[in-house]
């Protein structure tokens, strides 16, 4: 997996004030997500995203793929001149306790107190960035579990291995590729839930010896994303079928990988 990028940058400065911030990551623009009160409403209506959940849906949606998946850093508005009330302590302690950094551009200068807004517009902004990040960071921490380790591809069906670390204790597993992603993080889904879906194995070599038996291996292309572990899914088919196979069946992947 990609090493995470765990930290949120908050600025004081909305895009319509031609924020200075920007100077600092001008050759890194495509790598992030800017989360501005002024651009977001121009393209959707976030105040009402507690009475309507397509607004949620929409902004959440686009935050989950860039932020989760493509592990793009969150720029995010935020009046610093409240830097040390209520508001700031929760949000810092949020970001504490998920062991995310908070990066800080505080501007020297202010045209107003509230930044061109209205105290109720600076207070739901507020509480909206914070449900953001707040949910972001639930997804994330889900994310981490899972580890994706193979894809073995079928003639007409492809399996995806996995391992799902949880309190510290791994767990390895299989499951055809449309179930995967239905039980990956974007899908809300009890752990109990998870369990009675899918088998869970205690090792790698028990879960291969359970999905051979129901599967000729041999029959599969596979595309391995831990190496170590493709060197132990070889030797434990090399157990069941002879090695002018196993040859044949490596070299056949191997383009793959």
């Amino acid at each position: 997996m990609n090493s995470r990028i765990k930290k949120i940058i908050l600025v004081d400065q909305h895009m319509e004030m031609n924020p200075t911030w920007m100077g600092e990551f001008s050759d890194q623009t495509r790598d992030l997500v800017i989360l501005d009160p002024v651009q977001l409403f121009a393209e959707i209506d976030w105040t009402r995203y507690e009475e309507d959940v397509q607004v949620i849906n929409q902004i959440y949606s686009r935050l989950f793929e860039e932020v989760v998946i493509a592990n793009k850093r969150l720029v995010c508005f935020w009046p610093l001149v409240e830097q040390y009330g209520n508001d700031w302590f929760e949000l810092a302690s949020l970001c504490n306790h998920n062991q995310f950094e908070l990066e800080v551009y505080k501007h020297i200068l202010f045209e107003s107190e509230n930044y061109g807004f209205s105290s109720e517009i600076l207070s739901a902004w507020k509480k909206f960035v914070y449900f953001l990040i707040e949910s972001l960071m639930e997804d994330i921490h889900m994310n981490e579990q899972f580890d994706e380790i193979a894809t073995l591809i079928g003639e007409n069906e492809s399996i995806v291995l996995f391992r799902m670390e949880t309190n510290g204790n791994v767990r390895y597993s299989f499951a055809s590729s449309s179930e995967y992603f239905e039980i990956t993080p974007d899908q809300i889904i009890e752990p109990s839930e998870r369990d009675k879906q899918l088998p869970f194995f205690d090792s790698f070599n028990e879960m291969l010896v359970k999905l051979s038996d129901g599967n000729d291996l041999s029959k599969y292309q596979t595309k391995f994303v831990d190496r170590q572990l493709e060197k132990a899914y070889f030797n434990v088919l090399a157990k069941d079928f002879k090695i002018k196979n196993l040859i044949q069946n490596w070299l056949e992947t191997y383009s793959l990988n």
